[in-house]
């Protein structure tokens, strides 16, 4: 072979390898796959708040989710169906047809843009209204409604009918409320069916790109997740090695930790950070959180300093943090160093009453190799695996014994009684389950 046919080998050999490479970590993920037999959300786990606080949820990633594609999920104890329609927006309704009962979220079809059709008999639903149509005019469609007077007897009514009418007129279904936010569609669950309290914030990240995600699944109950952001403490013990193979002795981590409620009357006094450069990419943060002012009561800060020490003995500032807790179920948390910034993304998924389905989205600076973002997701994983390994086999505590003259139990405290107001009308809710209503 000539010099150039080697040439022009070893070009296509080293585009072949680069392709790959940029197959396996352009978009890295992580999955890992639900037990279909497993025993520890069967564990005692103590009396517990309810399962399935009120507020926004992640229900997908923009991505997952084509234009007249139709998925299901069961959700904090939900049945759900949601689509793209044909006109590029998201609905969701819930997953039971009125007529017969099929699932609307297996094997149902988009139909006159924003409309889901049975796949047994071919009612179609407005995702916006929640209506039965009849055609793309949105014109409803008129039955008759009958239903058993005992169904648990099958008994008969005076008349002699084992079903009875109540009524002629217009049929629709639940519909929920959804958003689609930089990448990431959100739905709001209230136990009252109330409207939402407070909008997520649209973050000012057009800077990063979506690099990565895990998707894990946690048996325990859903408020021991996010209360995690709240404990100073258990960062020394759980978070302070760097890596397996490195020791302790060599190289360790080392975590500094403030939280605030963003209603607190001292939260910008006792939460601006005293370093300079910090402050400055603090205060951009700040300006796009704290203007919201319905989110504020429902807002939990964190700030996090990062610090690696080396034999002991040397401490250099590596990474800071500030983190954003929405609610019940998302947080935000923007890392900053000197060479990169990433944004992860955390969100769970109540799928059963003690088994969460947790996700880190991971958005970085796009300058970054995309070896180094799935790294850095790989860092963070290694991170959350320790906690899940407690998670998976403690209770939750309904007596408490806090050392009130620490500021982290203090917080510990505080936090419980902020993460509380979520819980409104959850407990009649749950009771319901068992029932059916459309």
């Amino acid at each position: 072979m000539s010099i150039l046919s080697y040439e022009i080998l070893l070009t296509l050999i080293v585009f072949a390898l680069y392709y790959l490479y940029y197959r396996k970590f352009k978009f890295f993920t992580i999955v890992e796959k639900l037990e279909q037999h497993n025993i520890r959300n069967k564990l005692p786990r103590g009396k517990c708040p309810p399962s399935y606080p009120n507020g926004w949820y992640r229900l997908c990633r923009s991505g997952e989710l084509k234009s007249g594609e139709v998925k299901e999920i069961k959700l904090c104890g939900r049945h759900i169906a949601y689509y793209r329609g044909t006109d590029k927006n998201v609905y969701a309704v819930a997953a039971y047809c009125p007529h017969m009962g099929a699932n609307l979220g297996i094997g149902g079809q988009v139909k006159f843009r924003s409309c889901i059709e049975c796949p047994f008999h071919g009612w179609a639903f407005d995702g916006k209204s929640g209506l039965c149509v009849n055609s793309d005019k949105l014109d409803p469609k008129i039955v008759s409604t009958y239903c058993y007077p005992d169904i648990e007897r099958v008994t008969k009514n005076q008349k002699g009918e084992y079903l009875q009418k109540i009524s002629d007129g217009e049929v629709k279904i639940k519909t929920y409320l959804v958003k689609e936010l930089k990448g990431i569609v959100y739905i709001w669950l209230h136990s009252k069916e109330s409207k939402p309290w407070y909008d997520l914030v649209s973050e000012q990240s057009e800077h990063l790109t979506l690099r990565a995600e895990s998707v894990n699944y946690v048996n325990c109950h859903i408020q021991e997740i996010p209360e995690n952001g709240a404990d100073m403490k258990h960062f020394d013990y759980i978070h302070y090695s760097a890596m397996d193979i490195i020791p302790s002795w060599l190289v360790q981590l080392r975590w500094e930790m403030r939280t605030k409620n963003a209603k607190d009357p001292d939260f910008l006094e006792k939460m601006t950070h005293p370093v300079e450069k910090c402050r400055t990419y603090q205060k951009t943060l700040f300006d796009q959180y704290l203007v919201n002012k319905e989110l504020i009561p429902y807002l939990n800060v964190l700030l996090l300093d990062g610090y690696v020490i080396l034999f002991n003995k040397y401490k250099f500032h590596a990474v800071w943090a500030t983190g954003f807790q929405m609610g019940p179920a998302t947080v935000a948390l923007y890392v900053k160093s000197a060479i990169f910034e990433v944004l992860f993304k955390q969100a769970i998924q109540p799928v059963e009453k003690f088994t969460q389905k947790v996700y880190h989205t991971v958005f970085t600076n796009g300058y970054l190799p995309y070896w180094l973002s799935a790294y850095l997701l790989h860092a963070e994983l290694r991170q959350v695996i320790f906690d899940v390994k407690l998670w998976n086999a403690k209770i939750f505590s309904e007596t408490l014994r806090y050392n009130m003259k620490t500021y982290a139990d203090q917080a510990l405290l505080n936090w419980r009684q902020w993460y509380s107001q979520f819980y409104e009308g959850s407990a009649e809710f749950e009771k319901s389950l068992d029932q059916l209503e459309w």
